[in-house]
């Protein structure tokens, strides 16, 4: 369903076993100037309609609904001076908000 990079398997794999998490939640929500935000949690248990990826050090839990807008998504992270962050590089996106928050499909 979607990608992931090196430097976002190592983060994740990190992170979760830092703070005792299972893994990720991805999920799309309605928000922000072009109609949705994307949001990451840490989390430990999926729901019965969750898609659940397992790269055996970490899992990611993708609702229902926001599944088939990360279908062909790159999970990434990067680092730019202070900032760090997970990033979607999502080839379904047809805009994109100038701040970079928000995506249309």
């Amino acid at each position: 369903m979607i990608e992931i990079t090196d430097a976002a398997f190592e983060r994740a794999a990190r992170k979760t076993e830092e703070t005792s998490h299972e893994g990720i939640r991805i999920a799309l929500r309605s928000g922000g100037c072009a109609g949705f935000e994307y949001t990451f949690d840490y989390c430990d248990s999926s729901t019965d309609s969750d898609f659940t990826l397992d790269f055996k050090k970490f899992k990611i839990f993708i609702d229902n609904l926001s599944a088939s807008y990360l279908i062909g998504a790159t999970l990434d992270f990067i680092k730019q001076g202070l900032q760090e962050e997970f990033v979607l590089i999502n080839p379904n996106e047809v805009n994109k908000c100038g701040c970079g928050v928000s995506a249309t499909f």
